[in-house]
């Protein structure tokens, strides 16, 4: 998808991204939000694994990508719910 302008939604519910696990797919739900836009976020659950994290701790740097993406997208006016 490259050269294409962000498709942008009214609402937009993320959830199971499980940061902090070997098992999270943070480059591909970076490649998503890069693509996707929206007015509204919600973070709606198992964003981060705190469970596993409790046990062994990974957090690579695309874990840290996903919540800078986030964050940007939040300076650029879309508002993000953590549910």
């Amino acid at each position: 998808m490259s050269g294409q302008e962000p498709r942008t939604f009214r609402s937009m519910f993320i959830s199971d991204v499980h940061l902090g696990s070997k098992a999270a797919k943070a480059e591909f739900l970076i490649d998503f939000l890069r693509y996707h836009d929206a007015d509204i976020i919600y973070l709606v659950g198992d964003i981060v694994d705190g469970w596993r994290l409790r046990r062994s701790w990974h957090w690579p740097q695309s874990h840290n990508d996903v919540v800078q993406k986030l964050l940007r997208k939040a300076r650029k006016g879309a508002s993000i719910t953590y549910i």
